[in-house]
């Protein structure tokens, strides 16, 4: 095995491509941090990693980040950046002209990362190339929708122009699928109707990808899967294979590279319909992919080639290897599993298999043909790591639906509501419900109590949906004057209880403040008779904002929140 010799950074935090990368750049010798992951990431228990950095999260309204990275990289000298997901390439990208004189960056020219990265230009080049995509239209309101319906049947793809927003690139913009016309308005919220929602006919077909090492547009070497689980309506594969490369999907790879100039790793995904041979073009994921964990069992290292073409010039690489290797994520494949024994197999537009071709998929193992995302012989901790996260969480959720857990649960947040002084009401994106429950409490507790409210969404500033201030309005909270808050570590500490909604700020609050995760209480567990987690009703109507606002005016009467006035200094 040939050894390198230098220093990378890598950024990301999931246990595919982020921990392939960081494993196929240690084993080779290369010293490797990481940064951007938080501290509860499985990934993080890699024997390869050599330091952990702690950066400040991304946000659009503050720059204390970049000035941190920069300082990051003009004292370790870094031979290469990388990037893993989209969530960490976008600010780099918007940025790179403050962060690229500190260190080298893997990143593409900003017209050829704009084309990839907005669908609608993906697709404008595919058709001027010949390269066959799903019919698409933009719409503009739910009527235009319905007679698109009528004319191309359901059920349609709304996909959005881009999987991540700079405002917020931790959040992902999933495709939605409107399988008939009660889906449409459901579906709608989640869009900008102004700027158009881009809707695609259906394409009937497994996921297919082509993934390549290209240089001024030439493909250097290629590497091809195909999905043997994926979610049943679309979507990532949990289990993929690796097969022989298609001439036409590899020729149509190579057109698309050689039109942008290409010089990076990526992997362009296609549909292919087994039964007609039709295949359509979906994306190009112009970054380290999710089953990069298979092309590094089947004898592909996307990520050592591509550090010694940047780093050494390299041009020169394998061009084979092994077909019919399985790789399987098995945390994600639990859920397939799942969904795929429950499917309804009538239903020709999902993505089922018959349950005598998943258990044949044993001798996958047996003949030692199929490998595991995350365990691997030299590393196996980060596999560990998962596992104990997966069952932790599945217990978890189950000794709170036992009365006598949800019980404790309820007197422990009673006991420590009785006794703080300052209390912090934490959502996703403190515009609908921490803010009605941090101006109802004030309402109520007077000065008795100091009352605050803050989000996870990386954007300060922005104001409460109309729907929810009319509702609030109704119930005689003004949340005209609110505006949004980012919580940081300094709003943590300060408070003696952080009240939460749902499993989504309890997860935040593990993986960037884990010295908080003792303060945190949801304010559902006061209320042992209704659910636990109390939904968001963004993107609803004032009936709906009104219902969620009524049941927190409910728990913030409770005897846990009333105490006799006094000042503060008392």
């Amino acid at each position: 095995m040939r050894t390198l010799t230098g220093r990378v950074l890598i950024l990301g935090a999931d246990t595919r491509a982020f921990l392939s990368v960081v494993r196929s750049l240690g084993r080779y010798g290369l010293e490797v941090d990481v940064a951007w992951c938080p501290w509860n990431s499985p990934s993080l228990r890699s024997r390869y990693i050599r330091k952990v950095h702690a950066l400040p999260e991304y946000r659009c309204d503050d720059t204390a980040w970049i000035r941190a990275l920069v300082e990051l990289l003009e004292r370790e000298r870094y031979d290469l950046v990388i990037g893993c997901n989209d969530a960490c390439l976008l600010p780099l990208q918007q940025h790179r002209v403050e962060i690229e004189p500190a260190g080298r960056l893997d990143l593409l020219p900003d017209e050829t990362f704009d084309i990839c990265f907005d669908k609608r230009k993906t697709y404008d080049l595919a058709e001027r190339l010949g390269i066959p995509v799903p019919r698409q239209r933009m719409i503009h309101s739910g009527a235009e929708l319905e007679a698109l319906a009528a004319e191309w049947g359901y059920p349609l793809v709304l996909k959005p122009r881009a999987s991540v927003s700079l405002r917020d690139p931790s959040s992902k913009h999933y495709v939605t699928k409107v399988w008939a016309p009660a889906d449409i308005a459901p579906a709608l919220r989640d869009f900008d109707l102004a700027q158009g929602v881009p809707v695609q006919e259906n394409f009937t077909g497994r996921g297919a990808g082509v993934e390549v090492l290209a240089k001024d547009g030439e493909v250097l070497t290629a590497f091809q899967h195909e999905r043997v689980h994926e979610p049943l309506m679309g979507g990532g594969g949990s289990y993929r294979k690796s097969v022989a490369l298609d001439p036409a999907l590899l020729d149509a790879t190579r057109r698309l590279m050689r039109a942008l100039s290409y010089t990076g790793v990526a992997m362009v995904e296609f549909k292919r319909n087994r039964q007609t041979g039709a295949w359509a073009l979906m994306e190009i994921n112009s970054r380290f992919w999710g089953s990069l964990p298979l092309s590094l069992a089947a004898g592909i290292d996307f990520p050592r080639y591509l550090y010694e073409m940047v780093t050494t010039g390299r041009a020169e690489f394998p061009k084979t290897y092994r077909e019919g290797i399985y790789a399987r994520n098995w945390v994600m494949d639990l859920y397939w599993l799942k969904a795929n024994l429950k499917a309804d197999r009538s239903n020709p537009a999902l993505m089922t298999l018959p349950l005598g071709e998943v258990a044949r998929e044993i001798f996958h193992l047996v003949t030692l043909r199929e490998t595991s995302d995350t365990l691997v012989l030299d590393d196996p901790a980060p596999a560990f790591s998962e596992i104990r996260q997966l069952l932790g969480g599945l217990l978890t959720a189950r000794l709170r639906r036992i009365p006598t857990v949800r019980g404790e649960m309820r007197r422990r947040a009673e006991r420590a509501i009785g006794r703080a002084r300052r209390i912090l009401f934490l959502c996703r994106g403190n515009i609908c419900r921490s803010p009605f429950a941090e101006y109802a409490l004030r309402l109520s507790a007077g000065e008795a109590v100091e009352c605050a409210s803050a989000g996870s969404f990386p954007v300060a500033g922005r104001r409460s949906p109309e729907a929810a201030i009319e509702a609030a309005g109704r119930l005689g909270v003004d949340l005209g004057p609110h505006r949004s808050r980012v919580l940081d570590r300094e709003m943590a500490a300060r408070a003696d209880v952080i009240l939460i909604f749902d499993r989504g700020q309890e997860s935040t609050l593990e993986a960037w403040h884990p010295e908080a995760i003792g303060k945190v209480h949801y304010l559902g567990a006061l209320d042992p008779e209704g659910p636990l987690e109390i939904a968001d009703p963004y993107g609803s109507d004032a009936g709906d904002f009104l219902a969620s606002y009524r049941r927190l005016e409910q728990l913030l009467a409770l005897p846990a929140f009333q105490r006799p006035t006094a000042s503060r200094g008392e």
